[in-house]
């Protein structure tokens, strides 16, 4: 993938084809600092009814990412393939615990599935 960009970056330039470049500000802000900041209140303009309303896509996205690991955990655990616990592997579950944890915060569902990936 590397290979690909950096050639084809140098056949675009030393061609000197007109393509698209992406135009990078100069300052780090949000795009329009004058009507928005860089932290979103959840509660701002939305209607109320919108707060019940996540509850079940957030469910839902919580399932498929437990579903997800579990899964994951289920294939690469099986006994041929004879896997030690290593380094890597607990920083994946953490990883998707910690992401669990988050989606569960941020949309007000609480689901005790977090725990299950810690498991060893």
């Amino acid at each position: 993938m590397i290979i690909a960009i950096v050639s084809m970056s140098g056949v675009d330039f030393a061609m000197g084809l007109r393509t698209p470049k992406l135009k990078v500000p100069a300052k780090f802000e949000p795009t329009l600092p004058d009507k928005r900041a860089w932290l979103v209140p959840p509660f701002g303009r939305n209607p109320y009814w919108t707060l019940p309303a996540a509850v079940l896509p957030a469910l839902l996205g919580t399932i498929l990412i437990f579903m997800d690991q579990q899964i994951t955990a289920v294939i690469v655990n099986r006994k041929e393939h004879k896997l030690k616990v290593n380094l890597a592997k607990a920083a994946r579950a953490a990883e998707v615990s910690s992401v669990e944890f988050v989606l569960i915060y941020r949309k007000g569902v609480v689901i005790t599935s977090t725990c299950s990936c810690w498991r060893f």
